[in-house]
């Protein structure tokens, strides 16, 4: 039996990433080396590619020793991003630590348990505030996924099902996530990688992010309505969740003073770190500063020891250890493939294959390819590492404007999280006690709409140049 379990297990992200970097260093064997001429374009400033420069150069296959050498350089290369990431989930960490997040969740919740009469006006608050708060990136699926006993215990309570929990809860944070307004992990380290400042064309962004709620709102609400007109008709009609535990301790945890003044420094340093980066040219260090400042500032609101913020700081890190180094490893992948010289081989394979479709199609085409590619890197910032240095010039050269490809990358990371059984998902499911057959029956008809929504801001990018 526990043979049988551990062959269904998933794989670990980093031997998916080993097997891609053993993969990259026989292609380098495999496939002729090649480039394309840079130049500088004076527009931008940008370093792009000459599309009709591209020639063939002599062979430099990597062996076995140099492709573990190029796991170490892509860790360096990547030395930036993974420092960010690193302070941001530390000082995410110490306010969670602080109470502050379960404070905010709590409230919420009791709100809505306490007014069952408002309860629709209380779900559609819970779920924009919820899909503005994961588009920042400081709400993410671990921190909310520990309330989906209490959002599911309430939603029974107020005539709903197991399913309306999860979807007022993970949901709109999954689609906040994706949207990404100001989210570092995502749209930060792809706009990092494909030389644009970062968080340009937040316009975009916000907009994407009020239809996709909305559109949330409208598809869970239709739902709920439809169980609490009719129980029957709920997906997990019959089954017992008599059993489901609530935390009340965390339902309970009360919002002190100390807790809103640490809520506001996040909403601070949020406004404050968007505002640099887009009117005064700030980048990765500039947003590193600001969350290291922003867990000085929770430290003394909370009147923390010094040791005590210290080491917490130094817990939060190893929560981030793993989507640090995932963005060095997946790096590495990169760096075999220029060690070998086949990347601008590969980038004009890729170009032949779209070259002549439309812009538009093009555009669709790179959405499903970045959405099957998160079912294997299901980190945001590893997969930005991983796919954007091809999709950048593979841009450049089809003439697609650079924000376009991020947003693809943004597109196809994000939505589809909700999707593949590599995400939170299915921890969310077990949480919940629902079956994963049942939550796929609920998804797939949102989700296929939201495929075609995001298709139509692909197409509406492409036609407005957005950039």
């Amino acid at each position: 039996m526990s043979e049988t379990k551990k062959k269904r297990e998933i794989p670990h992200i980093f031997a998916i990433l080993l097997v891609m970097i053993i993969v990259a260093t026989i292609c380098t064997w495999v496939i002729p080396a090649g480039t394309y001429d840079r130049v500088i374009d004076p527009n931008s400033g940008r370093e792009v590619i000459d599309p009709e420069s591209f020639h063939y150069l002599e062979n430099t296959p990597v062996g076995p020793f140099k492709m573990f050498v190029c796991i170490e350089e892509g860790l360096i290369a990547a030395a930036n991003i993974a420092f960010m990431i690193l302070c941001c989930f530390s000082s995410l960490y110490l306010l969670e630590k602080t109470g502050a997040i379960d404070a905010a969740v709590a409230w919420i919740v009791r709100k809505t348990k306490d007014k069952p009469q408002l309860a629709n006006v209380f779900i559609v608050i819970i779920m924009v505030v919820l899909a503005i708060w994961g588009s920042t990136g400081t709400m993410s699926y671990e921190e909310i996924i520990a309330f989906i006993p209490i959002f599911v215990a309430v939603s029974i309570a107020l005539g709903y099902d197991p399913m309306v929990g999860v979807a007022i809860s993970v949901v709109p944070v999954g689609v906040g996530f994706a949207a990404a307004t100001v989210n570092p992990f995502t749209i930060g380290v792809a706009q990092s990688i494909a030389e644009l400042p970062m968080f340009s064309g937040l316009g975009y962004r916000i907009a994407i992010l009020a239809v996709m709620t909305a559109l949330t709102v409208a598809y869970v609400m239709w739902y709920a309505a439809r169980v609490k007109k009719d129980p029957a008709k709920s997906l997990t009609y019959g089954m017992d969740f008599s059993d489901l535990a609530v935390d009340e301790s965390r339902l309970n945890t009360p919002m002190t003073t100390p807790r809103k003044l640490s809520l506001l420094a996040l909403l601070v340093a949020v406004a404050v770190m968007a505002y640099g980066l887009i009117k005064l040219g700030w980048y990765i260090n500039q947003v590193a500063a600001i969350f290291i400042i922003l867990a000085i500032v929770v430290g003394i609101i909370n009147r923390w020891q010094v040791n005590q913020v210290c080491n917490t700081l130094v817990e939060g890190m190893g929560k981030g250890i793993l989507s640090a180094l995932v963005v060095g490893v997946a790096r590495a992948v990169l760096t075999v493939m220029t060690a070998g010289g086949i990347i601008d081989t590969v980038i004009h394979a890729c170009v032949g294959l779209i070259q002549n479709l439309s812009l538009y199609m093009s555009g669709i085409a790179m959405l499903v390819f970045q959405t099957i590619l998160n079912l294997l890197i299901p980190s945001g910032s590893g997969q930005a590492a991983v796919s954007m240095p091809i999709m950048t010039p593979i841009a450049d050269i089809i003439g697609m404007e650079r924000q376009i490809a991020v947003l693809i990358f943004q597109f196809g990371d994000g939505f589809s999280n909700l999707l593949w059984p590599t995400s939170f998902m299915v921890v969310a499911c077990a949480m919940a006690k629902i079956p994963l057959n049942k939550y796929y029956k609920w998804l797939l008809p949102f989700y296929g709409i939201c495929f075609v929504v995001q298709c139509l801001f692909v197409v509406g990018a492409v036609a407005m140049g957005y950039c």
